[in-house]
């Protein structure tokens, strides 16, 4: 449903491309004779010029059709593992400060979920960047997952963050399930292999759950209190002419 509602047309446009294709090949197939008959003399036979023209014609149709169609194809299939990667991130588990016990993709329309992922010093530092703009971001919906996954040089595990507090409650939330955040960072680092987790990673998610931004280091923060469209106070998107969640 995701698919189609950010594409509604590729699928028309693949149904078309593969009819206009089909017509054009077999146009080019029912040439061939044409063209033994022009070759060979045959009293009925087209000019061999004409022939040669209309088989040029169809074969040009046919690469050109072709193309598209495998482009239209190939974009199809990277927005479907595009969506199956953020409905898998969707389903990781969370807690919020009240306590209560959510899935990230319930946050959906209500906020822009930011991971800050790497060992508890760099998402330490990435909470800290982040502290000067904390009003600005949350009136701008952003709610910040810090993942410390990794574990720091000389430690045996990762160490914990400090726990959640009633102050947290439209600021942070705690990943629970660790080794699932970590299998889906896992997976996302075999796709984006200029990605470096010795540096810390992070995703930005839009309101609709989409991936907005991604990569190592710390969060943008200040990028984000600069673009996004505030969802409360002065300045609140009023509609769709505002920026309000950036590109994809």
């Amino acid at each position: 449903m995701r698919a189609e509602a950010e594409a509604p047309f590729r699928g028309l446009r693949l149904v078309l491309l593969g009819f206009f294709g089909a017509s054009a090949g077999m146009g080019f197939l029912i040439s061939v004779p044409q063209l033994i008959g022009a070759l060979g003399g045959a009293r009925s036979a087209l000019p061999l010029d004409q022939v040669i023209q209309n088989m040029a014609i169809d074969a040009g149709a046919v690469s050109l059709f072709a193309f598209f169609f495998y482009r239209d194809w190939q974009q199809r299939a990277k927005q479907i593992n595009r969506l199956k990667r953020e409905e898998g991130l969707g389903a990781l588990p969370i807690r919020l400060a009240s306590g209560k016990t959510l899935r990230l993709e319930d946050l959906r329309g209500n906020a822009r979920v930011v991971v800050a992922a790497g060992t508890p010093e760099q998402v330490s530092q990435a909470l800290q960047e982040a502290e000067p703009l904390r009003e600005e971001l949350i009136r701008r919906g952003v709610i910040v997952v810090p993942l410390p996954l990794f574990k720091s040089e000389g430690e045996a595990e990762a160490a914990a963050l400090p726990p959640l507090t009633s102050a947290d409650q439209r600021w942070r939330v705690e990943p629970l399930r660790l080794q699932q955040w970590e299998e889906w960072f896992a997976e996302q680092l075999s796709f984006s292999p200029k990605a470096k987790q010795e540096r810390g990673l992070f995703v930005g998610l839009r309101l609709d759950g989409r991936v907005r931004s991604s990569g190592s280091g710390s969060p943008p923060w200040r990028r984000y209190a600069l673009e996004l469209a505030p969802l409360e106070g002065e300045g609140k998107w009023t509609g769709f002419m505002d920026g309000f969640d950036g590109r994809v």
